[in-house]
């Protein structure tokens, strides 16, 4: 999966359930590079989630380990509320 513009961090959220074990975990790492260099950190984030799942499968072999991987991405041109849009009372 390629990075999606505006990208600024990649979120795992990990996790392993089992009939005595419940373990949730949540990996963010921000994106501190120019935009050349994305996919490198994507993929060195990826490495590190990669690298905690195959901890957890081997410390509990057996056990399934699920993770889903979430883009926070900044949506240009997105106008803010100003304080003359935001809830006022009416007159």
């Amino acid at each position: 999966m390629s990075v999606p513009e505006g990208a600024y961090s990649v979120q795992y959220d990990v996790w392993a359930e089992a009939e005595d074990l419940a373990i949730s975990t949540r990996i963010e790492i921000s994106f501190n590079s120019p935009t050349s260099q994305l996919p490198h950190e994507d993929a060195a984030a990826q490495a590190a989630a990669e690298a905690y799942i195959a901890g957890i499968s081997a410390a509990y072999p057996g056990v399934p380990v699920h993770a889903n991987r979430m883009y926070k991405c900044y949506n240009r041109g997105d106008a803010w509320p100003t304080p003359t849009t935001e809830d006022k009372p009416s007159a």
